[in-house]
């Protein structure tokens, strides 16, 4: 990987949460928060689809930093953060596990597969020994790192297909192991963190991801509109019109996640997730800046943190002309 900004994707469970369908843990949103501070790239590749995810991750990480790419249900969904629209736009790239999502997902963006660097704890499959867990494609792809933070294949470890991966197990023996769970993905990141600040690779680093989000923007060719002179939707007052040249306001009383889209035809042809952003005590707003956005519903995250997010089930319509 040397001369390469190394893109991080990470697992959830037992990775960045202390066990399977916990929320993340506040001191992995902390270290991931000061690792993109630093200029990291990050992303995630996950089982769980854009629901679950945004309930178990985005709400805890969303007001301090976005994650660049976000490989979810195993592979049959890609996002990608756009900085311009301020939402994750959903990719034209559909995987059948995580190793090819990683791999689709380089070649879209015309990157090296060394560049890509997986941290998950490696389960086994649970049903059957010889079947390969979740996170074992990867392993017969040429990414450059992969870190196993899982004590399932202890103490052997994992192997990659290829001898030019470098893999990093954690160490157990019959009366001690070390490297495993959210607390060694922690100090990876923060061994990561302190050497782009001491190097002083942190702008280098910055003006990377920057270039790389503003090349990706323009392959998809998204339309933005300025977020000044707003049109504002609210429960209380749907737009009964809206215009192609304002962006749209979303101002509504809970917290959790815009799922908005291009319809044509009865189908979404394009779809963001944009988070909401609380504003003042019990209000959260969000904007809509692409022009061509015809349709939106939401995801509430739980009340209480109790676990159990929901869809709105019901589309909203803003009357517009496509442009």
């Amino acid at each position: 990987m040397a001369g390469q900004a190394p893109i991080i994707f990470l697992d959830l469970d037992d990775t960045l949460n202390r066990h399977f369908g916990a929320p993340i843990e506040e001191t992995s949103v902390s270290a991931l928060r000061n690792l993109y501070e630093v200029g990291g790239l990050l992303g995630l590749d996950l089982g769980a689809d854009i629901f679950w995810a945004s309930e178990r991750i985005l709400r805890e990480t969303a007001h301090f930093f976005p994650f660049l790419f976000m490989l979810l249900a195993t592979g049959r969904q890609s996002y990608a953060w756009s900085p311009s629209l301020q939402a994750y736009v959903q990719l034209p790239i559909q995987a059948q596990n995580k190793g090819e999502a990683i791999r689709k997902l380089a070649e879209y963006l015309n990157l090296p597969l060394e560049q890509m660097l997986f941290i998950a704890d490696f389960p086994a499959s649970g049903v059957d020994e010889r079947q390969p867990g979740i996170d074992d494609p990867v392993l017969s792809e040429r990414v450059g790192v992969i870190v196993n933070v899982g004590s399932q294949h202890c103490p052997e470890g994992v192997r990659s297909v290829f001898e030019e991966t470098l893999v990093l197990n954690p160490e157990c023996t019959e009366t001690h192991s070390a490297g495993i769970g959210h607390e060694a993905t922690i100090r990876y990141l923060a061994c990561y963190t302190e050497l782009l600040k001491h190097k002083g690779y942190a702008e280098h680093m910055k003006a990377l991801r920057s270039a790389l989000m503003c090349a990706l923007e323009q392959k998809l060719n998204l339309s933005t509109l300025p977020s000044r002179d707003h049109q504002l939707w609210t429960f209380e007052r749907p737009l009964e019109e809206a215009t192609s040249q304002r962006p749209v306001l979303i101002r509504v009383k809970g917290n959790g996640i815009v799922h908005a889209g291009v319809e044509r035809n009865g189908a979404w042809v394009r779809i963001y997730d944009i988070p909401l952003k609380e504003v003042s005590p019990g209000i959260w707003e969000a904007y809509v800046l692409d022009p061509q956005v015809n349709v939106f519903t939401f995801i509430w995250y739980a009340t209480n943190r109790s676990g159990n997010p929901h869809w709105q089930r019901k589309n909203y319509f803003l009357p517009r002309p496509l442009l």
